[in-house]
Parts: C-alpha cells; structure tokens; sequence
C-alpha cells in the first residue's frame, strides 16, 4: 500500500455528517458499508459486534471500522431488531435501512 492508497483509506466520506462513522460488514463474499450514528457506541449489541472485530482483525484498523457479520445481521443490530447470543445473531423481525 503505498502513501496514497494509505491516505485514501482514511479519509472520511463527504456524505458522512458529523456526529456518525463508517462500518463495513463482512462475511465471506457479502461486504457493505453503514454509515452509523455515534450512540449505536452505546449500544451493546453493536458493542458485541465491535469486541468480536477487535477478536478478529484486532485495533490496527485504517478507514472504516470492518465488523465480522453479514450485512443483513448489521441491518438488524442497527434497526434494534435482533439479539446476539454465542451462536450468532438471531433475528426479532425485519426491516430496512440506508446503507451504501
């Protein structure tokens, strides 16, 4: 990677408003980015989801925060739908939310 690439990585979407950051979630082939309000911070599920990013990948991240889990189960979290429990995410009921 070099100084660019680096840079790139970093950088903050423009349409990113303050007061919010970017996760992707990824599982195997299924990869998409959220951009997340900074109360999901508090948030324990989504908390759970960060100490298994930091299991995984560890805190050298650069750019967007890569959380372990597909995007649809990230959808949920964000959507106070579901529940996390050892054996994975269970889902409460469904909805939709903006994600790019």
């Amino acid at each position: 990677m070099d100084d660019h690439d680096e840079v790139a990585a970093t950088m903050v979407p423009d349409d990113v408003n303050e007061g919010h950051f970017v996760v992707v979630a990824v599982k195997g082939e299924e990869t998409q980015s959220f951009v997340v309000e900074l109360g999901y911070l508090k948030n324990p599920k989504f908390l759970r989801l960060l100490e298994q990013a930091e299991e995984e990948y560890g805190f050298k991240q650069n750019g967007a925060l890569t959380l372990p889990c597909r995007p649809d189960e990230l959808q949920k979290i964000l959507q106070g739908r579901c529940e996390i429990t050892g054996a994975g995410v269970q889902v409460i009921n469904s909805g939709i939310i903006a994600s790019y």
